[in-house]
């Protein structure tokens, strides 16, 4: 690992904007099994590959914005006329006193009239105008649909993000083992040296006992920093959304520059970020929504003006019976019937329902509002902090390589002393400490830059699949 020069850009991660929804899509069927080979050795664009089609809060992400989209097309529909196959069948009887015919000898007694109606029909109605109602409806499911397709895209980039944090965390705690490694060898050597010396009678016994105490601490760090590779690869894992259990293979940052500082100013950055940032998009299409959902109440209360036909053929029998003179007869005989006309249709008195929707609305409105701003101000905080941590970072790793050459020269110089009996243990050993210690926080720094850089994309919304994240 090696510093750029003053020319160095930021990673191309922070360089584009377009979004990651086109090259994922995702099957209905339930989550990917993703095939892992245990010779390969996993480069990070490769690992968050994996993250991103195995991820399930992508493929969430994903089946809600088609659901969005979805709801475009139902609300399209309403605007061709709608067709529909009815059968309409009942039982009558009707029955009604009736008076005598004395002339004829002829008491009182009832009419009764019994049947049944069968009425199959088709039925059409278009509906011409609603003075608004459908705009509003429209509007609601476009505002959703682009706030749902940002949010897919979001999803994208947290994967992104979370998968390359723990990348670098991995990174560090590798690089501190290799460096414990260095220090347990370091400490054997230092060990035999003092043997060395106690047999030619220049050292004491309490040398090699300092000396094995050296070997028993490096040997200590050393088990604590595998530990933290494990965890760390753990993470990882989880972050792809794998089996625990996976054996999985990670290439290391070999290779890869840091620039010496970040060429963009912040005002800058922060005024071309907001507007890109998925949670920002989404939140202005709620509130457009929300704004549309006023119109869409509103309509309501606004007459309506279809077109409507019914055709069909009715089906019936019907009999009469007089008590006075009993059966009379029957009527058994089909019927062909056409309608068409125009229906207007005005709201009139609800109960109060139309005027508690309004409220309802407006509250939505306002609330979608506030939480805009609340988001552009935490938005604006995130690239702030991230911003600020990667200079940190930068400044960091670039103030720690002085120091990791003049721990070297000075541990070198401690040991050859040493050897030649003009030093102590103890000094050698604080040397080694300290080159341990500026080794250590280069190696952090190295692996922060990266994560901060990472960071920095995913607060102003840059992040995505097309590039590593942190290549310089």
């Amino acid at each position: 690992m090696h510093l750029g020069d003053n020319s160095a850009a930021l990673p191309a991660t922070l360089q584009t904007t377009e979004s990651s929804l086109a090259p994922f899509q995702f099957s209905t069927q339930s989550s990917l099994d993703v095939d892992i080979d245990s010779e390969h050795r996993y480069t990070l664009p490769e690992l968050i590959d994996i993250a991103q089609r195995n991820s399930p809060a992508t493929r969430a992400a994903w089946l809600r914005a088609r659901e969005a989209e979805l709801a475009i097309d139902v609300v399209d529909s309403t605007r061709l006329p709608q067709l529909s196959a009815n059968v309409l069948a009942g039982y009558e009887r009707v029955s009604r006193p009736e008076p005598g015919i004395p002339e004829l000898g002829i008491g009182s007694g009832r009419l009764t009239a019994t049947g049944y109606q069968l009425f199959p029909n088709l039925a059409v109605e278009w509906l011409l105008f609603d003075f608004g109602a459908r705009d509003a409806a429209r509007e609601v499911a476009e505002q959703t649909a682009i706030a749902s397709n940002v949010i897919f895209d979001g999803a994208h980039q947290k994967v992104i993000f979370d998968v390359s944090e723990a990348y670098f965390q991995l990174m560090a705690a590798k690089s501190e083992v290799e460096i414990d490694q260095e220090r347990l060898e370091d400490a054997q050597t230092l060990r035999e040296v003092a043997q060395g010396r106690l047999q030619e009678g220049v050292a004491i016994r309490a040398e090699v006992a300092q000396a094995q105490q050296i070997e028993a601490r490096a040997q200590f760090d050393l088990t604590l920093a595998n530990n933290r590779v494990e965890r760390a690869h753990a993470a990882l894992i989880h972050a792809m959304g794998l089996p625990p259990m996976t054996a999985l293979e990670v290439a290391d940052l070999s290779g890869r520059t840091l620039p010496r500082e970040v060429p963009r100013p912040l005002d800058e950055l922060i005024e071309t970020s907001l507007a890109q940032r998925p949670d920002i998009q989404a939140a202005l299409a709620r509130v457009r929504a929300s704004q549309s959902g006023i119109d869409l109440i509103a309509a309501g209360s606004r007459p309506k003006v279809a077109a409507v036909a019914n055709i069909g053929q009715l089906h019936g029998h019907v009999e009469l019976s007089d008590s006075r003179f009993g059966s009379i007869g029957s009527m058994n005989r089909p019927l062909d019937e056409i309608l068409a006309g125009v229906v207007f249709t005005m709201p009139l008195f609800d109960g109060g329902r139309r005027q508690a929707q309004q409220a309802q609305a407006r509250i939505q409105a306002e609330a979608a509002e506030e939480d805009l701003r609340e988001i552009r101000s935490a938005a604006a905080y995130q690239i702030v902090e991230a911003y600020n941590l990667l200079h940190s970072s930068l400044a960091a790793y670039t103030a720690s390589g002085p120091l990791v050459e003049a721990g070297r020269e000075t541990y070198d110089t401690s040991l050859g002393l040493y050897e030649n009996g003009l030093a102590t243990l103890a000094e050698v050993s604080l040397a080694k400490i300290a080159l341990n210690d500026a080794r250590l926080i280069q190696t952090r720094a190295f692996s922060d830059t990266f994560a901060a850089s990472t960071a920095l994309a995913f607060a102003t919304g840059r992040l995505n699949h097309r590039t590593a994240p942190a290549t310089f």
